[in-house]
């Protein structure tokens, strides 16, 4: 195992502490001066700076929603392919194309398609009488249109997942319920549910975890606009550890989003323990 071990510290185990160590210096490519130590300067900068609240405010309506509504519908998708239908592995395989498509490839396909003069989108609305519509130039409409991307690409992931689970469920114990005359609606609720708790929580954390870092289709679309309605903590990190070269400032602001991440985490897994 030892080169395996080596080849994970490598790329894992040092740049990490690394950056840990480079979080507590003063370090900017622009100026030309060499790294010197700052101690918590980073972390008090970033705890008063106003773009960094925003950022995290965007992340945070961006991860809820954005998981909220993937494992809401994929649980609604998950029950309509359980019993099979004819023609629903077509239909099964036509749903888990986004997920199959790099995230760039989708951000990409989405700012060519709702583009407000040629884009797809608006003539579809132009045809139908609606006005056009600035999806991803509107300070209001910016977030929003970056959730239901998301949530296009990535719900067919959670899909599978509960999807495998429902398919694993005993027979025994939807045959019982029906035979007592449980609907539909009470078989989900007591039945199902409660049996794909620990399915739906690692589908939910994989997504959770995913949903912080999100950059690739904010960097195809938005760019952080307009007016910083869609800067997430992960496009602020490039914004300033790539573009502004204060790298000191970008590792501290890096260790912070894991601090962010490791709290709600942790927070959902102790909640679910608790419950079961």
């Amino acid at each position: 195992m030892s080169p395996g071990l080596l080849f994970l510290a490598a790329i894992s185990l040092y740049p990490t502490l690394y950056s840990l160590v480079v979080s507590f210096m003063r370090w900017n490519l622009s100026s030309g001066e060499a790294a010197r130590f700052a101690g918590v300067d980073n972390f008090v900068g970033l705890l008063t700076d106003g773009l960094f609240w925003n950022s995290v405010r965007v992340t945070l309506v961006f991860v809820f929603f954005s998981v909220l509504i993937e494992v809401v519908l994929a649980f609604g998708l998950a029950l309509l392919f359980f019993r099979g239908f004819p023609g629903d592995k077509l239909l099964r395989a036509l749903v888990m194309m986004p997920m199959l498509c790099a995230p760039v490839v989708v951000g990409l396909l989405a700012r060519f398609s709702l583009e407000p003069t040629y884009g797809i989108v608006n003539q579809l609305m132009r045809s139908i009488g609606l006005p056009t519509t600035e999806f991803l130039g509107n300070v209001d409409l910016a977030l929003p249109t970056l959730i239901a991307i998301d949530v296009w690409q990535w719900s067919p992931f959670l899909f599978l997942i509960l999807l495998a689970a429902m398919q694993g469920l005993p027979e025994e114990v939807i045959e019982a319920s029906k035979i007592d005359g449980a609907s539909w609606p009470r078989i989900i609720w007591h039945q199902f549910l409660p049996l794909l708790r620990y399915p739906i929580l690692v589908g939910v954390l994989l997504r959770l975890i995913d949903s912080f870092r999100v950059y690739d289709i904010v960097y195809m679309t938005t760019r952080g606009g307009p007016v910083d309605a869609t800067s997430t903590m992960s496009w602020q990190i490039y914004n300033v550890g790539f573009r502004a070269f204060n790298i000191s400032y970008a590792a501290a602001f890096s260790w912070l989003l894991l601090l962010l991440v490791l709290l709600a985490v942790n927070s959902l897994i102790r909640r679910m323990v608790a419950r079961s």
